[in-house]
């Protein structure tokens, strides 16, 4: 029992953490110190896509359901619960793009909003 519920938990945790390196960079606008988090997470996933080996977030949930007495899925997490079910089948390397390229908008906007604030700041003159 209890092993299934810690392969539930990862696999909610791998989700929210794939739906952080969607919007993280957008979510820094309003909080800057994410962003930090967020080129982590995204480092990581780059190294994922481009050296195209198994995450280790994955794998965690594959051996807590192997313990729990549960039959594990072949592939990962994106193409198992997120291909077919979130875009149509097959469509992945074109979900992995939208979303690199939504990080690269993110980020774009928050050296906009930075820049912008920072220059505002400055407009106003010393503070005393």
């Amino acid at each position: 029992m209890i092993w299934r519920a810690l392969a539930d938990v990862v696999m909610i945790v791998h989700g929210a953490l794939l739906l952080f390196f969607a919007i993280g960079a957008f979510l820094a606008w309003r909080w800057p110190k994410l962003i930090w988090l967020h080129l982590g997470i995204v480092v990581w996933n780059l190294v994922i896509v481009l050296v195209d080996f198994g995450c280790p977030v994955t794998a965690t949930e594959k051996f807590f359901r192997r313990e729990g007495g549960e039959s594990v899925y072949t592939g990962g997490y994106i193409q198992h619960y997120l291909d077919g079910r979130l875009w149509p089948d097959g469509a992945t390397p074109i979900a992995e793009k939208v979303g690199f390229v939504l990080v690269v908008i993110g980020y774009v906007g928050f050296f906009v909003v930075r820049r912008r604030t920072k220059l505002r700041g400055e407009s106003v003159g010393p503070r005393t």
